[in-house]
């Protein structure tokens, strides 16, 4: 009887672990796009200043500029001056073939924008084979 229920738990163990991996994307489906950002403007940047780079959807049918998100990273600059280097993981199977993406990114200070991209960076997917960008912000 003892054995039956050990058995019983190590079944129910290999399940649940079973189950929970395949909500966790492998290494080969997380890809990685890096660049710089970057701003003509001889402005210091703070050690507070936060930069952000999204990697978005590009759809037709949202209001008002909205997009899906398909990655976000957003980290401070710490010292750091233009152009400053980051890198934006993915999950490969989030993108969708046929679909516009596109990146954007902004620098901001106590929440409030100081730069960002005026044009936005398109991309298209087959995999994604842009991996690496050099956006160009301007003042806002």
């Amino acid at each position: 009887m003892k054995n039956s229920f050990a058995w019983f738990g190590v079944l129910i163990a290999a399940l649940v672990i079973t189950a929970c991996t395949n909500f966790m994307p492998t290494d080969s489906d997380v890809g990685t796009l890096s660049g710089t950002v970057s701003y003509r403007e001889r402005v210091v940047l703070p050690n507070n200043a936060r930069i952000i780079v999204s990697l978005v959807e590009q759809s037709t049918q949202a209001a008002h500029g909205a997009s899906k998100v398909i990655s976000q990273h957003s980290f401070l600059a710490e010292g750091e001056q233009p152009p400053v280097s980051f890198t934006l993981n993915y999950v490969k199977s989030k993108l969708e073939p046929d679909t516009l993406y596109r990146v954007i990114a902004k620098i901001e200070i106590n929440d409030e924008v100081l730069f960002s991209n005026q044009s936005t960076v398109n991309l298209s997917i087959e995999p994604l084979k842009t991996t690496h960008l050099d956006i160009p912000l301007v003042k806002v």
